[in-house]
């Protein structure tokens, strides 16, 4: 038996695949009824009473009348609003996969070594045609454990996504997502894409003293964003740069997370920064 969720912001009804889920799938907003905030408010309960408490039973959604399926780039009323929505989600998908991942693989780190800034890094080009060009001290990886939810994939082109090894990143972990819309997606929300990585990452569960700056920022006269911030989790301290950048209809985006006052791994994110060329 499947069970669903509702989403309070906009009433999409989610599948609950597990205990974790927060955010809802279409809309990315963090929901009121999700089972870690239930539960606090009911002490000793299970996850099967929440499911027969709160969720709603798949035999008990009424079925829809067929209906003619709605191409959202024929609409002008609803593309541009949905085309935000969409990117927003994208981007929030993004960021809550590094900020998850970054948390397993830096927690039980140790201070970097000065090593890591004194030894030959390498300088690679990433994505088709190796558009975008960084150094770091290690080779980022081709990675799809990135998945996003349908409304989201019928305006994307082509996804690429690599990140640091996960047997050398004890000290910072890197990603570089590019990502090529599709024509009809028309001019990119850069907003939409800064708010959406933003969220991804503070609404993970345990994620709390979020706080963060965000600034105009370029790289070879292509418009984009820098945020840098910290937050805490599993009783760790983090701290991260995440740059945004477009141009036509593709879209850039490098993130770099480390323990917060671990200060060669700050030089060596510095660093890296630095580097980025398109």
């Amino acid at each position: 038996m499947k069970y669903f969720i509702k989403c309070n912001n906009c009433n999409h009804l989610n599948e609950l695949k597990s205990e974790y889920m927060v955010l809802c799938e279409v809309c990315g907003t963090k929901m009121d009824n999700n089972f870690t905030q239930w539960r606090q408010r009911h002490p000793g309960a299970t996850f099967d009473n929440y499911l027969q408490m709160v969720a709603i039973a798949e035999n008990q959604i009424p079925p829809e009348p067929p209906k003619r399926k709605m191409d959202i780039f024929k609409s002008k009323s609803l593309k541009k609003n949905t085309l935000i929505v969409l990117i927003t989600v994208l981007s929030a998908s993004v960021g809550g996969w590094l900020g998850k991942e970054a948390v397993g693989a830096v927690k039980n780190s140790k201070k970097t070594t000065t090593q890591i800034l004194d030894r030959q890094w390498m300088k690679k080009g990433y994505g088709e045609k190796n558009s975008l060009t960084l150094e770091s001290p290690w080779e980022l990886n081709p990675t799809s454990k990135i998945s996003f939810p349908e409304e989201v994939k019928q305006i994307i082109e082509k996804i690429e996504t690599f990140e640091s090894p996960e047997n050398k990143n004890e000290f910072l972990k890197v990603a570089v997502n590019i990502l090529t819309y599709k024509p009809q997606a028309g001019v990119l929300n850069m907003q939409g894409a800064a708010d959406g990585t933003m969220n991804g990452v503070k609404n993970q569960p345990g994620i709390t003293n979020f706080l963060y700056d965000e600034q105009p920022y370029s790289v070879n006269s292509i418009p984009g964003f820098i945020q840098k911030g910290s937050y805490s989790a599993n009783g760790f301290n983090y701290e991260f740069t995440s740059i945004g950048l477009i141009r036509e209809l593709v879209y850039w985006q490098i993130m770099i997370i480390l323990k917060k006052d671990d200060k060669t791994a700050q030089k060596a994110a510095q660093r890296i920064v630095k580097s980025i060329s398109i």
